[in-house]
């Protein structure tokens, strides 16, 4: 147990505590939000005047996801900058074909300045946004009875990418947690 406190400690450590928080908020959040969705029966308009409390918990839950996203956004953009999580926007494959290289002899890359990870997160990050966004966008058509067609299909969709994107940024943490324990004695940097 000692060892996985450390591989944690030494994952977490280089991020600071405010943004680790936002982190932790984030990812708990982002789970109820796909527990809670499963329960929700809203198609347009008139169903959310009929709402069930889950619905209604799900639809407010997600706008205070929306505040912590955009907080937690600005906090990561602040400490890694734009460049290091949206490589690609220049045209900046490097280090990311050099990641991709290393992967491809079934090792993790490091984490790195515009490397796949960064990249990734920088993805994700942008996902997570476009979910609150148009979710926020649906909740203020149906607030002020103008519901615009086909944005709650479009807030469902972009709900599918954050979806891929927990399951898959959750399963390279696990990987990364293993490596640390695997590569050091007891999980920890030498």
């Amino acid at each position: 147990m000692q060892t996985i406190k450390h591989a944690f400690k030494q994952l977490f450590d280089a991020i600071p505590t405010l943004e680790r928080t936002l982190h932790a908020l984030v990812i708990v959040w982002v789970a109820l939000q796909i527990i809670s969705s499963s329960y929700m029966h809203i198609h347009h308009l008139q169903d959310w005047q009929n709402a069930n409390l889950i619905s209604q918990v799900h639809v407010y839950g997600g706008l205070m996801l929306g505040v912590i996203s955009v907080l937690f956004t600005i906090k990561t953009i602040a400490r890694r900058g734009f460049a290091d999580l949206f490589p690609w926007l220049k045209g900046d494959f490097s280090v990311i074909i050099v990641d991709l290289k290393t992967l491809m002899t079934f090792r993790l890359p490091i984490a790195k300045p515009r490397g796949l990870a960064a990249a990734i997160e920088g993805l994700g990050l942008s996902a997570l946004l476009i979910a609150v966004a148009t979710g926020a966008m649906w909740f203020i058509s149906v607030q002020s009875h103008t519901e615009i067609s086909g944005l709650l299909g479009l807030h469902k969709s972009s709900v599918g990418l954050i979806e891929t994107y927990f399951y898959g940024h959750g399963l390279f943490a696990i990987l990364h947690l293993l490596q640390i324990i695997r590569c050091s004695p007891h999980g920890i940097k030498q």
